[in-house]
């Protein structure tokens, strides 16, 4: 018996791999925007537990790092762990903001400023920083 692969044409074997790369495509669409309705669901939570000034701060250091440590561990694959990392930062960054944006105001108070500069230092990936290191050591006169 003939393997299925060898006896289709060139364009046919492509067409049936875009078409699971498209299904794969809406799969983590779909799963992120049900990540966004549970953030939803969060903030609401957040915003009755966490009632006084500032409402606590959206970023977690540890559940993130535990996020990240699970992520580092389970990747296997094509895909760079470095770009896994840089993805995955984006989707946790995004949804971090979207439960407590940071006002851009000269009167942020002080938790809030605290909780962003962690966000920010921790979530630096050292790849991107050393990138970002080197252009502005270039673009330096």
């Amino acid at each position: 018996m003939q393997n299925d692969a060898l006896s289709k044409t060139p364009t046919d074997a492509l067409a049936e791999l875009r078409g699971e790369i498209d299904r794969i495509d809406l799969a983590m669409h779909r799963l992120l925007m049900q990540r966004g309705e549970i953030i939803d669901r969060l903030i609401e939570v957040k915003r009755t537990q966490c009632a006084g000034p500032g409402g606590g701060c959206a970023f977690r250091p540890d559940r993130e790092a535990q996020m990240m440590r699970a992520l580092v561990e389970r990747h296997h694959g094509l895909l760079p762990l470095d770009a896994v990392e840089g993805i995955w930062r984006v989707i946790v960054s995004t949804f971090t903001f979207v439960q407590a944006p940071i006002p851009s105001t000269p009167t942020i108070p002080a938790a809030t400023r605290r909780c962003a500069t962690a966000r920010a230092f921790i979530s630096a990936s050292p790849c991107l920083m050393s990138r970002i290191t080197a252009r502005s050591r270039s673009s330096t006169p």
